[in-house]
């Protein structure tokens, strides 16, 4: 059995260096026989192939410390990893700005399972506090935070996909409006959601899956950011790879917020009229919310036909 699974992570890395990935690491120690598997590993390095178009499997690298997987020898398709230490992410963004960054402690826990055919079932991944220092390039949009968790569960073609971080603090280069609008505190971030085509988004990346229609369906999310407390949820399909659909929030004491926004953004002052006669009209709830619909259509984002943004 031990020789089946240094073989099995040994061929693993010949299949990822094959698609032109560069996998370092530090020696492999594998023990914890005959009621466990547990192997361990430092210094591993993975670099993924370069593209000159933007692709999130592409153009990235991580560095760790110390990386740790466990299973029990009856469930060899479920794993138990560990990260202790610290990590260095080397990543592009979209517009090929380059984020490079240390984050110190990097104590992460995660599960996980596959199938006999070595696909995802499902997956969780929490983290603890932690502090992201930029090195090189555009500082990353979160610079502290406090805890952040994250899991998925594949049902048929559906990915369930759940996801919780609380008190990050944002880095001091997020643009200015957002700055003046929100502050660079940002208390809680909520999401539940549904992905369609999850084999598509797995098997062929990204570009594939927005190609072919694909949705995000969520029945709640949240935010808590400065005066924005927000619940609802959306439903997006993605259309020659952008977003449309319409995303429903119920949002506390908006007028604060929409203040802030007019302050903020000259372009916004010509709906400021509007705008609050719209919220004014929106009949408050029992919690002390307001409900708003967004529509998304043609790369324009609106709030009835209030412009808010266009990509």
């Amino acid at each position: 059995m031990r020789g089946i699974m240094v073989k099995s992570l040994i061929g693993g890395i010949a299949n990822l260096e094959k698609q032109n990935y560069e996998i370092g690491h530090g020696g492999l120690s594998v023990a914890g026989f005959p009621f466990t598997l547990d192997a361990s590993t430092n210094n591993v390095s993975i670099r993924a192939p370069l593209s000159e178009t933007p692709d999130p499997t592409k153009n990235w690298s991580i560095k760790s410390d110390s990386l740790r997987a466990h299973s029990a020898t009856l469930t060899p398709l479920s794993w138990n990893v560990e990260h202790r230490g610290q990590m260095r992410i080397d990543m592009r963004g979209r517009n090929g700005e380059r984020y490079m960054f240390d984050i110190a402690p990097a104590n992460i826990n995660a599960h996980m399972v596959v199938n006999t055919a070595g696909k995802l079932k499902l997956a969780r991944f929490e983290m603890g506090r932690a502090q992201l220092d930029s090195l090189v390039g555009t500082p990353p949009l979160i610079s502290q935070l406090g805890t952040l968790g994250a899991g998925i569960k594949i049902s048929g073609d559906i990915g369930r996909v759940s996801a919780m971080g609380q008190n990050f603090r944002l880095s001091p280069k997020i643009p200015n409006i957002l700055d003046n609008i929100l502050g660079r505190k940002l208390a809680l971030v909520e999401l539940d959601a549904d992905i369609t085509n999850w084999s598509i988004l797995e098997t062929d990346g990204v570009n594939a899956w927005l190609a072919t229609n694909s949705r995000i369906n969520s029945e709640h999310w949240a935010i808590k950011w400065g005066d924005a407390d927000i619940i609802g949820n959306f439903n997006l399909v993605f259309k020659n790879g952008l977003p449309e659909g319409k995303i429903h929030i119920r949002i506390k004491k908006p007028k604060p917020l929409i203040q802030k926004i007019i302050e903020s953004n000259p372009d916004f002052e010509q709906y400021a009229v509007q705008a609050n006669m719209l919220i004014s009209l929106k009949e408050t709830e029992a919690d002390g919310r307001k409900s708003v619909d967004i529509t998304i259509k043609n790369g324009e984002v609106k709030m009835g036909f209030i412009p808010l943004f266009k990509f």
